[in-house]
Protein backbone atom coordinates (compact mmCIF):
# COMPACT_ATOMS: atom_id res chain seq x y z
CA UNK A 1 0.00 0.00 0.00
CA UNK A 2 1.23 3.01 -1.34
CA UNK A 3 1.21 6.58 0.37
CA UNK A 4 -2.36 8.26 0.91
CA UNK A 5 -0.98 11.32 -0.21
CA UNK A 6 0.76 10.86 -3.26
CA UNK A 7 1.83 14.68 -4.11
CA UNK A 8 2.13 16.40 -1.41
CA UNK A 9 3.09 19.90 -2.19
CA UNK A 10 -0.13 19.88 -4.77
CA UNK A 11 -1.74 18.51 -1.54
CA UNK A 12 -0.06 21.25 0.88
CA UNK A 13 -0.94 24.05 -2.13
CA UNK A 14 -4.88 23.26 -1.97
CA UNK A 15 -4.84 23.52 1.65
CA UNK A 16 -3.74 26.62 1.33
CA UNK A 17 -6.35 27.39 -0.73
CA UNK A 18 -9.05 26.33 1.04
CA UNK A 19 -7.46 28.20 4.15
CA UNK A 20 -7.61 31.69 2.43
CA UNK A 21 -11.11 30.95 0.89
CA UNK A 22 -12.67 30.12 3.94
CA UNK A 23 -10.82 33.10 5.94
CA UNK A 24 -12.44 35.50 2.63
CA UNK A 25 -15.70 33.81 3.08
CA UNK A 26 -15.51 34.39 7.36
CA UNK A 27 -14.30 37.57 6.65
CA UNK A 28 -17.16 38.82 4.32
CA UNK A 29 -19.84 37.23 5.68
CA UNK A 30 -20.53 40.58 7.54
CA UNK A 31 -20.79 42.84 4.45
CA UNK A 32 -23.73 43.15 2.32
CA UNK A 33 -23.79 40.97 -0.48
CA UNK A 34 -25.63 42.65 -3.07
CA UNK A 35 -26.11 41.64 -6.50
CA UNK A 36 -24.26 40.97 -10.18
CA UNK A 37 -25.68 44.63 -11.09
CA UNK A 38 -25.51 46.10 -7.69
CA UNK A 39 -22.10 44.47 -6.04
CA UNK A 40 -22.49 45.05 -1.89
CA UNK A 41 -18.57 45.11 -0.69
CA UNK A 42 -19.34 41.43 0.19
CA UNK A 43 -19.35 40.70 -2.97
CA UNK A 44 -15.70 40.02 -3.73
CA UNK A 45 -14.79 38.52 -0.70
CA UNK A 46 -17.44 35.92 -0.73
CA UNK A 47 -17.04 35.07 -4.36
CA UNK A 48 -13.15 34.70 -4.69
CA UNK A 49 -13.70 32.71 -1.27
CA UNK A 50 -15.71 30.62 -2.83
CA UNK A 51 -13.66 30.28 -6.10
CA UNK A 52 -10.74 29.68 -4.01
CA UNK A 53 -12.03 26.97 -1.53
CA UNK A 54 -13.46 24.98 -4.47
CA UNK A 55 -9.93 25.03 -6.49
CA UNK A 56 -8.06 24.42 -3.01
CA UNK A 57 -10.56 21.59 -2.73
CA UNK A 58 -10.00 19.71 -6.64
CA UNK A 59 -6.49 20.72 -6.30
CA UNK A 60 -6.34 18.30 -3.24
CA UNK A 61 -7.98 15.60 -3.93
CA UNK A 62 -6.60 15.50 -7.48
CA UNK A 63 -3.04 14.87 -5.23
CA UNK A 64 -4.53 12.15 -3.62
CA UNK A 65 -4.61 10.57 -6.91
CA UNK A 66 -2.01 11.34 -8.72
CA UNK A 67 1.94 11.34 -8.17
CA UNK A 68 3.94 14.19 -7.32
CA UNK A 69 7.44 14.99 -5.92
CA UNK A 70 8.39 14.78 -1.41
CA UNK A 71 8.41 17.82 -0.40
CA UNK A 72 11.71 20.20 0.82
CA UNK A 73 12.78 20.39 4.07
CA UNK A 74 11.26 24.06 5.36
CA UNK A 75 14.56 26.80 4.68
CA UNK A 76 13.67 29.75 7.06
CA UNK A 77 16.01 32.01 5.44
CA UNK A 78 13.81 32.80 2.42
CA UNK A 79 10.87 33.39 4.53
CA UNK A 80 12.50 35.52 7.05
CA UNK A 81 14.08 37.12 4.56
CA UNK A 82 10.90 37.89 2.11
CA UNK A 83 9.09 38.69 5.16
CA UNK A 84 11.33 41.17 6.79
CA UNK A 85 11.53 42.82 3.01
CA UNK A 86 7.82 43.30 2.90
CA UNK A 87 7.92 45.21 6.42
CA UNK A 88 10.67 46.90 5.99
CA UNK A 89 8.63 47.95 2.27
CA UNK A 90 5.56 49.70 4.53
CA UNK A 91 7.91 50.88 7.26
CA UNK A 92 10.41 52.77 4.18
CA UNK A 93 7.34 53.85 2.22
CA UNK A 94 6.06 56.74 4.00
CA UNK A 95 9.21 58.01 5.54
CA UNK A 96 11.72 57.25 3.05
CA UNK A 97 9.64 57.28 0.01
CA UNK A 98 8.77 54.94 -3.07
CA UNK A 99 12.78 54.36 -4.59
CA UNK A 100 14.40 53.87 -1.16
CA UNK A 101 11.25 52.01 0.10
CA UNK A 102 11.62 49.76 -3.26
CA UNK A 103 15.20 49.73 -3.21
CA UNK A 104 15.44 48.36 0.75
CA UNK A 105 12.99 45.49 0.11
CA UNK A 106 14.26 44.06 -3.49
CA UNK A 107 17.96 44.12 -2.26
CA UNK A 108 16.68 42.63 1.25
CA UNK A 109 14.34 39.93 -1.04
CA UNK A 110 17.17 39.22 -3.57
CA UNK A 111 19.05 37.77 -0.96
CA UNK A 112 16.77 34.99 -0.03
CA UNK A 113 18.21 32.72 -2.86
CA UNK A 114 21.36 31.58 -2.12
CA UNK A 115 24.45 32.48 -3.80
CA UNK A 116 22.96 36.21 -4.65
CA UNK A 117 26.17 38.86 -5.58
CA UNK A 118 25.74 42.51 -4.26
CA UNK A 119 26.15 44.08 -7.72
CA UNK A 120 23.66 41.59 -9.33
CA UNK A 121 20.99 42.65 -6.01
CA UNK A 122 21.27 46.24 -6.38
CA UNK A 123 21.15 46.28 -10.03
CA UNK A 124 17.63 44.02 -10.37
CA UNK A 125 16.07 46.49 -7.18
CA UNK A 126 16.96 49.36 -9.52
CA UNK A 127 15.23 47.68 -12.44
CA UNK A 128 12.63 47.32 -10.78
CA UNK A 129 12.04 50.13 -8.85
CA UNK A 130 12.19 52.46 -12.07
CA UNK A 131 9.27 49.90 -13.36
CA UNK A 132 7.44 50.43 -10.21
CA UNK A 133 8.02 54.47 -10.40
CA UNK A 134 7.04 54.31 -14.19
CA UNK A 135 4.06 52.09 -13.37
CA UNK A 136 2.77 54.02 -10.10
CA UNK A 137 3.74 57.16 -10.19
CA UNK A 138 3.94 58.08 -13.48
CA UNK A 139 1.32 55.76 -15.43
CA UNK A 140 -1.46 55.26 -12.77
CA UNK A 141 -1.01 58.72 -11.20
CA UNK A 142 -0.73 57.56 -7.55
CA UNK A 143 -0.15 59.76 -5.11
CA UNK A 144 3.26 58.39 -3.42
CA UNK A 145 5.98 59.91 -1.69
CA UNK A 146 9.01 59.61 -4.14
CA UNK A 147 11.54 60.69 -2.06
CA UNK A 148 11.96 62.10 1.36
CA UNK A 149 10.06 65.29 1.84
CA UNK A 150 13.29 67.76 1.67
CA UNK A 151 12.91 66.83 -2.12
CA UNK A 152 9.29 65.66 -2.73
CA UNK A 153 7.56 64.92 -5.54
CA UNK A 154 3.99 63.57 -4.73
Amino acid sequence: MGRIVRAPGDFLAGVIFVAVGVASLIIGRGYRLGSLLSMGPGYFPRIIGALFTALGLAVAIAALRSDGERLEAWRPRPIVLITASILAFGFCLERFGLIAASMVMLVMASFAQQGRKVPEAIGLAALLTLIAWVVFVKGLEMPLLVWPEFGSDR
